[in-house]
């Protein structure tokens, strides 16, 4: 395991305490470790806390060992799983991450998985994402491919914020809630 996987790891561990239970995760590798999500969330009010724990440079098989601490610990009751970006040389990645969601369905069947699609170009990218896909019952394990074509970054940021946004939370969406989260 590299390094710095196994830093953030125990720095993740050593704060669950002060999680609280039943919220949302987001756990991914380098794109989403930079993901604005705290900056777009002070723009929007929602009923639920959202915990990053996302590391750059994580693999599929690092995250499979490092799950249970950073993750299954805090009990969320929603999971984005935003993998796969650091794995295009590992001929074992889809056992790997079905291995991964099936630890998450075992120790967590309450919990809804949402699993995010690769971005960007390519046979790994092509096969990696429909090898997901297949993974998905539309219930408790969705599937979600993000809007890919913008013209900046921070405009690309904007528009797959908006398309998270939705499943962070618990109830649907007012008109005037809409209208607010339109103007981001």
């Amino acid at each position: 395991m590299k390094e710095n996987v196994r830093t953030q790891a125990n720095a993740m561990k050593g704060i669950n305490d002060i999680t609280m239970k039943g919220e949302i995760v987001v756990f991914g590798s380098t794109y989403m470790s930079s993901f604005p999500l705290y900056e777009l969330f002070n723009k929007c009010m929602f009923e639920n806390a959202v915990y990053n724990r996302s590391i750059e440079g994580l693999t599929v098989k690092e995250a499979l060992e490092i799950v249970r601490d950073c993750v299954i610990e805090i009990h969320p009751s929603k999971i984005f799983l935003a993998l796969g970006e650091e794995d295009e040389n590992d001929p074992d990645v889809m056992n790997e991450y079905t291995a991964l969601v099936s630890e998450l369905r075992s120790q967590l069947p309450e919990c809804k998985l949402y699993l995010i699609a690769l971005t960007g170009a390519g046979m790994y990218v092509e096969r990696f994402n429909r090898g997901i896909m297949q993974l998905c019952d539309g219930k408790t394990i969705k599937y979600i491919d993000f809007i890919s074509k913008r013209t900046s970054e921070m405009a690309l940021y904007r528009a797959r914020f908006k398309q998270l946004s939705c499943f962070f939370r618990d109830r649907p969406l007012t008109m005037s809630e809409a209208l607010v989260m339109a103007d981001i």
